[in-house]
């Protein structure tokens, strides 16, 4: 995979454009970069959620299922 642009974005005081043709925009407009998508495997989540469920309640609480998604944040972005 290479790292080229995708696309170039311009913004001055009146206007906010995208162009996906360099030559289109002024000199300095900002380049644009796609990434992989960073997944998890079933195993690395359930592997997480084991994690996560020692340190939790024994009923599921909002509070819970926050550290489960920050801990699969977490873990996707080691990748």
């Amino acid at each position: 995979m290479n790292n080229e642009p995708v696309a170039w974005m311009y913004k001055d005081e009146e206007n906010a454009m995208v162009a996906f043709r360099r030559d289109t925009l002024p000199f300095d407009a900002i380049p644009l970069y796609t990434h992989p998508a960073k997944t998890l495997t079933d195993e690395e989540i359930a592997n997480t959620w084991d994690d996560v469920r020692k340190d939790a309640t024994l009923k599921s609480s909002m509070k819970d299922i926050q550290d489960f998604a920050r801990a699969i944040l977490k873990k996707a972005q080691e990748k």
